[in-house]
């Protein structure tokens, strides 16, 4: 069953960083490629899940899919889980809710809820005595610092759930590796980084971080590679990719305008001849509850 739901912002225009669809649609066939790395973190979340539920055969654990955009990781994740879900997709983007994939048929999901809302409106989501699970895709370099602690709190806090775990995945973590070299692949990687950082974002550094404010909340907490390798079976997406990375770095640093086309078309051309290969650096979180770990 799929509904809809409004969140705490009573409808109000919530779109400040709108992230395009099409976007979305382009990264996900390498994002669920990179997921299957973190096959080890999957197993030991159900492996806890199930543990949390034994008490209660009829229990379902509530998913809450934070930035769900258009459903790709309730799509990918769903089937994975193997046990009764309930999941509320919650983002602030009414548009891509709107397009959201519709619940997966091969998975135990019981129930799908659309909620309009932000990372603020976590807490409010997190509550209660049952079995939850936080979990986001391509998420956390996009928060603030206070929006992080908000995260952070949510799932490990003192005001959390009784057993709330978490699965924070695909977070870039800065690492980038183009095949063949570039003289240019330096200053065009610091202008981005930069950029991604602009403001008070995260950016490369959120991974590292929220893992640490989940481990002075007292989560168990494990780290796992989810990096794309990208080769020219994903010419659509390295093209969207690099062409995004040079105006990124222009618009972070106008002067490198010249530099970053001059970049752009030697990439372009390697990459139609077979010849350019790329690494991008993910990592997933996985945070458990404390009291799941006691023997």
């Amino acid at each position: 069953m799929v509904t809809s739901s409004a969140g705490s912002q009573h409808g109000a225009p919530l779109v400040t960083r709108p992230v395009p669809a099409d976007w979305l649609d382009e990264r996900r066939r390498a994002d669920h490629r990179a997921r299957e790395k973190a096959a080890p973190l999957i197993d030991a979340l159900t492996e806890t899940l199930r543990g949390l539920t034994a008490v209660d055969d009829a229990a379902s654990v509530r998913v809450i899919d934070v930035g769900a955009g258009t459903g790709s990781n309730q799509a990918w994740l769903a089937p994975r889980l193997h046990l009764s879900q309930r999941w509320t997709l919650l983002d602030h983007d009414a548009d891509l809710l709107d397009v959201a994939s519709q619940t997966p048929a091969d998975s135990e999901v019981r129930e799908t809820v659309r909620v309009l809302g932000t990372v603020d409106d976590l807490p409010g989501l997190t509550s209660g005595e049952e079995v939850q699970l936080v979990t986001c895709s391509a998420l956390l370099d996009l928060l603030s610092l206070a929006e992080a602690e908000v995260l952070a709190d949510a799932i490990a806090g003192p005001r959390a759930g009784r057993d709330v775990a978490a699965l924070l995945s695909l977070s870039v973590t800065g690492a980038v590796e183009i095949h063949p070299a570039h003289e240019s692949d330096a200053v065009i990687s610091q202008a981005f980084d930069a950029h991604q950082r602009r403001g008070d974002l995260l950016g490369p550094d959120a991974a590292g971080i929220v893992a640490e404010l989940l481990r002075e909340r007292g989560a168990q907490v494990s780290v796992g590679e989810t990096d794309w390798l990208l080769d020219t079976s994903d010419a659509a997406l390295i093209t969207r990719y690099l062409s995004d990375r040079a105006d990124v770095a222009v618009e972070n640093d106008p002067s490198l305008a010249s530099t970053a086309a001059a970049w752009l078309q030697v990439r372009q051309q390697q990459l139609a001849t077979g010849d350019l290969q790329v690494r991008v650096g993910h990592v997933d979180l996985l945070a458990l509850p404390a009291r799941s770990q006691e023997p």
